[in-house]
């Protein structure tokens, strides 16, 4: 089955022609975009680029190392030896010299961080107000790549719904792409040359990489939920608009995978001219009659995956042809995302999960939920994003046997929700965790679920992980 008319389908040697003797720019070039983007700019043989990043020429291999964290050490090094004969071909600004001529560039190559550090990147604003054309790395792929495309986006889940179907599609005898959002995790830019129609594209897009632009759709759009959201970055209107005008820009020969428990993806079902399919967790009926069969296997399924995100996968590998049996062998088979209710360890009966990548109380709350029968002492802390946090309070007051709060804006709103005898605020992690080991019983849960932003850069970055933490802990004596 092919989604993409090839009338869309672009023709990637104008691409380079066009690019070919222009002064192009890449800014963050040390990070997951912005190395995979020089990659395959020196692998189409362009010259005369100019590289951007904050570190200075002394901590180019850390800062690359940890921008791809996601892969293993020995991969990881081979990584940086490629990108390090990369860099040398392009003339860098580095440090205290970072930006400089960027007023000069014809096009800017920018990762879809770029507009939170507003200090830093003011000569960007400017360079956006002057017309220079910015481009991003998730562009290149929806105008350029010759595979079948599914973007994945929604406020929680999309990245976990992105995962799974990587792995459901691999055995639909096809090749399977993936670039994930995450600025760690896998990017293909460099492997758009191998794709062809019958390859799958797997791209997971957050509402950043969606306002710098896109020609085209994705020929199937999977849309997980729609929630408030970085609400310190756009309006909750604006965010909700760049999320349903990627379904809106898609065409009546294309797929489109919602969330039938989400209002506003329920309701402009009726107004899209593509094929829609539903998914609900609240109303088997709503699912396609594939997903009805395995329905109940899915909800009563033991694992750390939850049932919406299993739901989206399983209807969308549907569309590919994976009939209900395979698909019911896979699903006890599929690997989590690390970070997402992760098991770490058990210790002195007392088990802890990394959860880091719950950064809204929408994924904190789904997390509490598959303890709701078991005894939960959560941590959380981090930048509020101007949204509301009654719904996790009333969740942590019920739930919740102690919450630990990581000293910072988070802490500040949930100690004003909550009585005092349900929380204990930190001043780092470390503390927080050597705290709820002292005061767990033998079958309880711990977990590390920021329900805000930031907390690797303010609480881990730099200092020690959870995994070295917990090894420090010494066994409780058994009474």
């Amino acid at each position: 089955m092919v989604f993409l008319d090839s009338k869309y389908l672009l023709n990637m040697n104008k691409l380079l022609k066009q690019l070919k003797g222009k002064k192009i720019h890449i800014v963050g070039v040390t990070g997951a975009e912005g190395s995979n983007i020089l990659r395959f700019l020196i692998k189409n043989n362009i010259t005369g680029i100019i590289t951007h990043d904050f570190v200075n020429k002394n901590s180019i291999e850390k800062s690359f190392k940890l921008w791809h964290k996601g892969k293993k050490t020995q991969e990881r090094k081979q990584m940086f030896k490629i990108f390090s004969l990369d860099l040398a071909k392009t003339d860098r600004r580095l440090g205290s010299d970072y930006l400089k001529d960027i007023h000069s560039a014809e096009i800017i190559f920018v990762p879809q961080s770029w507009r939170l550090y507003k200090k830093q990147n003011q000569s960007l604003w400017k360079a956006k107000e002057k017309g220079i054309p910015f481009y991003s790395l998730t562009r290149i792929y929806l105008d350029y790549a010759d595979a079948q495309i599914i973007g994945v986006t929604g406020t929680v889940g999309k990245g976990s719904v992105a995962n799974l179907l990587v792995q459901l599609l691999k055995h639909a005898s096809r090749r399977v792409y993936f670039a994930g959002n995450e600025t760690w995790m896998e990017q293909s830019a460099d492997k758009l040359d191998q794709m062809n129609k019958k390859d799958v594209l797997v791209l997971e897009i957050s509402h950043r990489q969606l306002q710098d632009g896109y020609s085209r759709a994705p020929g199937i759009v999977v849309v997980t939920n729609i929630y408030p959201n970085h609400l310190d970055e756009v309006s909750w209107e604006e965010y909700q608009r760049l999320k349903l005008d990627l379904l809106k820009a898609q065409n009546k020969s294309d797929y489109c995978v919602l969330n039938y428990d989400i209002p506003q993806l329920r309701n402009i079902a009726s107004s899209l001219k593509q094929n829609v399919t539903f998914f609900s967790k609240k109303d088997i009926s709503m699912n396609t009659k594939s997903v009805q069969k395995i329905f109940n296997f899915v909800m009563n399924t033991k694992s750390y995956h939850y049932q919406e995100n299993l739901l989206a996968a399983c209807s969308t590998a549907f569309i590919f042809g994976l009939n209900t049996e395979i698909i019911k062998n896979l699903i006890p088979t599929l690997v989590p995302l690390g970070a997402r209710l992760e098991f770490v360890s058990k210790i002195s009966g007392i088990s802890f999960y990394n959860d880091i990548k719950s950064t809204t109380p929408w994924s904190t709350i789904a997390a509490l939920n598959k303890f709701s029968n078991k005894s939960v002492i959560l941590i959380c802390g981090g930048k509020n994003k101007n949204i509301a946090y009654n719904e996790l309070a009333k969740y942590v007051n019920t739930i919740v046997k102690k919450a630990i709060f990581l000293k910072s804006q988070l802490s500040t709103i949930l100690k004003n929700l909550l009585p005092q005898d349900k929380w204990f605020e930190a001043v780092n992690l470390e503390q927080a965790i050597k705290y709820a080991y002292d005061i767990a019983k033998q079958g309880d849960n711990v977990i590390v679920s920021p329900a805000a932003g930031f907390f690797y850069t303010d609480f881990i970055k730099g200092k020690r992980s959870i995994k070295k933490i917990l090894t420090s802990l010494p066994l409780k004596k058994q009474v």
